[in-house]
């Protein structure tokens, strides 16, 4: 597979150094054999890519359930359409944004490469693009004078939607992969692939899957949630919550390229010292939904007492 191919103008996503690295030094087209697919099928010449195709699937999905949950609020379809634009344009700016920060010595002798997209739309990492995507949702709906609350609560399933579809294109990709493991679960890529340039013929954590189904459970627990009366705001909330949590649970299935924080912990799976960046922001994102939960849940207690 030529990793340099963006069909529908998105290309591989990644956390890994090695994957930026072995891209660079290895892959050929038509390499990838086994069980990946990182290329689909062909419309011509023209490839198309697992991951490229799971986020275009995504973002249409969660456009249509946002645009119908945000009907109800009287918010037209296609205000709601424009503003996923900008989310998506967003979440990738966030995501590689993110991704150089952690990993700036790969860029220290080429800078022009941090935003040469047109080489190949890799090094993303999906955190730092939920972080600016939320920004960004912010900024607009406030601007657009929507009620803020109730608008976001509406729209933030779509986000799990778009976790639980493209972590299954990036396990077709055989990106975003995880630590050896001797566990059943445990997967082994083909010969050709990243995670074979790493541990060779030994399982590892499918970690992207993982990802997925903790985007399908999340989904689930805030629809359910939303069929009970809660204070604006609660569903957002939740979301912060059970994604840090489950983000910061993942990572430690996940295999990480560059040394974490060794302040604090170990992990026992990916056998490494200390927590890593998406550890402390996930941290960060259960407090935050823990006090925002608080101060939204007496906001509304005052309301209507």
């Amino acid at each position: 597979m030529d990793f340099h191919t963006i069909p529908l103008g998105i290309g591989a996503v990644t956390d890994s150094k090695a994957y930026l690295d072995y891209h660079r030094a290895f892959v050929k087209p038509n390499r990838l054999k086994g069980n990946m697919h990182p290329i689909l099928f062909k419309i011509g010449s023209l490839p198309v890519n697992s991951y490229g195709l799971m986020l275009a699937i995504s973002f249409l999905l969660g456009v249509k359930l946002a645009s119908r949950r945000a009907l109800k609020l009287g918010i037209p379809s296609d205000e709601t359409v424009n503003l996923s634009i900008w989310i998506m344009a967003a979440a990738i700016i966030g995501a590689r944004a993110f991704y150089v920060v952690t990993h700036m010595d790969q860029y220290a002798g080429d800078p022009l490469a941090i935003v040469a997209f047109w080489n190949g739309l890799y090094g993303l990492s999906m955190l730092g693009g939920v972080v600016l995507a939320m920004v960004v949702a912010f900024v607009w709906i406030i601007k657009k004078g929507w009620p803020l609350w109730s608008f976001v609560d509406a729209v933030i399933p779509s986000f799990a939607l778009g976790i639980f579809i493209t972590r299954i294109g990036c396990f077709f990709n055989g990106c975003c992969f995880g630590s050896e493991t001797g566990c059943s679960l445990g997967v082994a890529f083909p010969s050709g692939s990243i995670p074979f340039s790493i541990f060779g013929s030994a399982p590892i954590h499918p970690a992207q899957l993982y990802s997925s189904l903790g985007g399908l459970v999340i989904l689930a627990i805030l629809l359910l949630a939303d069929k009970r009366k809660n204070f604006h705001g609660f569903i957002f909330s939740l979301f912060l919550g059970l994604y840090g949590a489950t983000r910061f649970g993942m990572e430690e299935f996940r295999y990480f390229d560059h040394a974490p924080s060794a302040s604090f912990g170990y992990s026992v799976f990916a056998g490494r010292q200390g927590m890593t960046d998406n550890q402390l922001i996930s941290l960060g994102m259960i407090l935050a939904s823990l006090i925002l939960g608080l101060w939204l849940y007496y906001r509304d207690q005052k309301k209507h007492s």
